[in-house]
């Protein structure tokens, strides 16, 4: 039987779709509610635009995080990835194939938990501070907030592919989305802080900043936060880079 590119992301569709569809169909439920929560705590203040829809975006980029970075790294740890290499000697068809089934599997969850959030939260606001998806810069933002996520999950796959260790690519993931932003803001001089915006973390937020509102601060540098645009240029950058030094010791390493 001939061995193509299709039969290899069929092969990883099979193997994301029998493990992790509980943690797809439950994610934009689990945020959801949570959002009402949230929206229901603070109903009777404003809420700035940016935060309304991506005020959540730190726990899905660790949700879905996790389940790009175990997508290969838990075939490293379990040994299923010998048998897959003995497949598919190449090697690079097979981390191709997971970025693609990844980002076909957490798109349509990503718009349903991020719209959903979002309109649950809306629900319960008091009227006068309600947003709605017709407001400017709201649907864009939504999107840039889904885009955002899903280019989180593919730096999270690579960083399992270069680091095959589940707890090590975890540990490195949040350092570098949570952690390293708030040491960076603190400890670097104001003069150094205008690169603050090309970081993966603050690159990514950029994409979903609704541009009707004031420009956002970071650190003790004003006005430094790039448009959506250009922060979705710069975690292309990213994406390309990490994927691509994946890519690179995937095929020297010794399984």
């Amino acid at each position: 039987m001939t061995l193509t590119f299709k039969r290899v992301l069929r092969s990883e569709w099979t193997k994301l779709s029998t493990a992790n569809w509980l943690v797809l169909i439950s994610l934009p439920a689990v945020f959801s509610a949570l959002s009402g929560w949230i929206g229901h705590t603070n109903h009777a203040q404003p809420t700035p635009a940016t935060l309304s829809v991506g005020g959540g975006f730190l726990l899905f980029a660790v949700a879905i995080g996790v389940l790009g970075l175990t997508m290969m790294s838990g075939e490293f740890q379990s040994g299923v990835i010998r048998a897959t290499f003995a497949a598919v000697p190449r090697r690079l068809p097979v981390l191709w194939a997971k970025a693609i089934v990844l980002v076909v599997v957490a798109t349509p969850a990503l718009l349903v938990g991020y719209f959903g959030a979002f309109l649950t939260f809306q629900a319960f606001t008091d009227s006068a501070y309600r947003l709605s998806l017709g407001d400017p810069g709201i649907f864009r933002s939504l999107l840039g907030a889904v885009g955002a996520t899903v280019a989180a999950g593919l730096i999270a796959l690579a960083l399992g592919t270069l680091l095959r260790s589940t707890a090590g690519a975890l540990s490195a993931y949040i350092l570098v989305l949570v952690v390293l932003p708030s040491v960076l803001m603190s400890a670097l001089p104001v003069s150094f802080q205008g690169a603050l915006p090309y970081f993966p973390t603050l690159a990514l937020q950029g994409m979903f900043r609704n541009t009707s509102e004031a420009m956002v601060q970071v650190g003790s540098a004003p006005d430094v936060m790039l448009s959506p645009g250009v922060s979705g240029i710069v975690v292309l950058g990213w994406v390309i880079l990490m994927l691509a030094w994946a890519a690179a010791l995937l095929r020297r390493r010794d399984v």
